[in-house]
């Protein structure tokens, strides 16, 4: 029987990167995985934290090939064979059933949201069939021990028995620590019993792929006759998303001609199906016109409810990375720069804790932690859902992601602070979201609701969102504009 001190289950570009990590601060490490790369996988759109954060990961602890991933022009030129999209920022087009899409007065059908300064800073859609394959491939150059395609059972006896088998041979591991990285299967949860949580304010579901020969919108505007003069970058060039009756629908562009795609829909339309969606929205149905899916195998994959989670994080000798602890929805991007949050808090404790007396304690404040961030991230979109019937209201509520995250990238660049992922830690800010998710939980639940209510409430979440407004928000020079958002550039501490 192999010995480990830490074995890692999942071998996504999460737990890659928490092996390397591991291996770099001289524990041993096992990274086991299911399947084999490279695999379909969604979770794409990166966003400045993501980047920040790798770019500081991989500096601490000497690992430089990591470094061209944080920015689409050092990707271009280091990585070029490995796919990926630009992103510029956010975007977002509000959609009404049975209507091309139509511009409205001082856009109001439109916001753009500016996320970095240029084109070779700019953020980027990670491929994952080629990056979680490029992170598999470094741990496999490393000491560490790397196990695809195996099948385990857990035992927990004086540490962890990880039995299973690799290609019809057989596997046994002893481990001290367990990190659990396999996402929605939570293997190590669901062996210990921990109670998965089920209280969301989000209630949403997806219908995804992976598609080819999508028409960029950008092509759609142009036969519309609809002006991009006061666009800050191209739409095509972000994380677009459509907002809709229904819920919403993301696309995001890869260098390899192949865009990301799906529709994520409000509970209350979970039975609505892709053509039918389609069908309903001819400016959409327009850029599908010619779409194929290619990926996953089968076509498109249909969810259940998105939002899941456990109640606990960590414990004496095992701790979930944060897409295992738990999801909400993929409308913040708010995936990739969670994760690399979580693995810098967690692999920083066991470095200053491994065979301390205090390991279980931090242990405790780093599950404390992510069921902190998963709350807040939980509010943001639920903000979002509740006023999406308006979309003034609606931008209004994604101002309160945008000013949770560029105080995040600003107290990490800056002022060099490690607050919760989007200050969750802030309790103030946490109140404010809370108001304002009661505000406009309020108003979808009235038959109607004046133009005048909905400006005034727009004039409240300006006043409440001061303390963290940073950037402008609410007062673009152009209306629904934002060509100033990003952090300057800063050096990883």
């Amino acid at each position: 029987m192999q010995q480990f001190d830490v074995v890692i289950l999942g071998a996504g570009f999460g737990g890659s990167l928490t092996a390397l990590l591991l291996d770099r601060i001289g524990l041993s490490v096992a990274l086991i995985d299911r399947g084999r790369h490279p695999r379909f996988s969604i979770g794409e759109s990166s966003t400045p934290a993501a980047g920040y954060l790798l770019q500081s990961l991989s500096h601490k602890y000497d690992l430089p090939q990591f470094q061209p991933f944080c920015k689409y022009g050092t990707w271009q030129q280091t990585c070029p064979d490995i796919a990926c999209g630009i992103k510029r920022g956010f975007s977002y087009f509000s959609h009404q059933p049975g209507q091309m899409f139509q511009t409205e007065p001082s856009h109001g059908s439109e916001l753009l949201v500016t996320a970095n300064l240029s084109e070779s800073l700019a953020d980027t859609h990670w491929y994952r069939a080629d990056l979680d394959e490029f992170f598999a491939k470094e741990v496999q150059k490393s000491n560490v021990v790397y196990l695809d395609q195996t099948e385990v059972e857990l035992q927990r006896s004086e540490g962890w028995h990880i039995t299973g088998s690799r290609l019809g041979a057989a596997v046994s591991l002893q481990a001290a620590f367990l990190i659990d990285a396999s996402g929605a299967a939570g293997l190590v949860p669901r062996t210990l019993g921990i109670t998965p949580e089920t209280e969301f304010k989000t209630h949403s579901s997806a219908i995804f792929g992976h598609f080819q020969n999508v028409t960029p919108w950008q092509t759609i505007l142009d036969g519309q006759g609809v002006s991009q003069e006061d666009y800050p970058f191209n739409s095509d060039h972000s994380a677009l998303h459509h907002v809709l009756n229904e819920g919403w629908m993301w696309q995001l562009r890869f260098n390899n001609g192949i865009t990301s795609a799906g529709f994520v829909l409000d509970e209350r339309y979970a039975d609505r199906d892709w053509q039918s969606l389609l069908e309903r929205y001819p400016a959409i149905q327009a850029q599908f016109a010619e779409a194929e899916c290619i990926a996953p195998k089968g076509g498109l994959r249909t969810t259940g409810r998105l939002q899941r989670g456990w109640t606990q994080c960590a414990g004496a000798d095992w701790a979930l990375l944060p897409h295992t602890a738990g999801f909400i929805d993929p409308l913040h991007s708010t995936g990739i720069a969670h994760t690399l949050c979580g693995i810098e808090r967690l692999v920083s404790l066991l470095e200053q804790h491994w065979d301390q007396d205090s390991r279980r304690e931090q242990l405790g404040y780093y599950s404390e932690s992510l069921l902190m961030e998963r709350a807040l991230i939980d509010r943001l979109v639920a903000c979002c859902y509740r006023s999406r019937f308006d979309f003034e209201l609606f931008t209004a509520s994604t101002l309160f992601y945008f000013a949770a995250a560029t105080s995040f990238e600003r107290q990490r660049s800056q002022e060099q602070k490690q607050p919760l992922f989007l200050c969750a830690d802030d309790s103030e800010f946490v109140q404010t979201v809370d108001h304002w998710l009661q505000l406009v939980s309020e108003c979808e639940q009235k038959p109607r609701v004046a133009v005048e209510e909905i400006r005034q409430a727009i004039k409240q979440a300006e006043q409440m969102l001061t303390p963290w407004n940073r950037v402008g928000l609410f007062q673009p020079e152009v209306p629904h504009m934002y060509y100033y958002t990003a952090a300057p550039e800063m050096e990883p501490r």
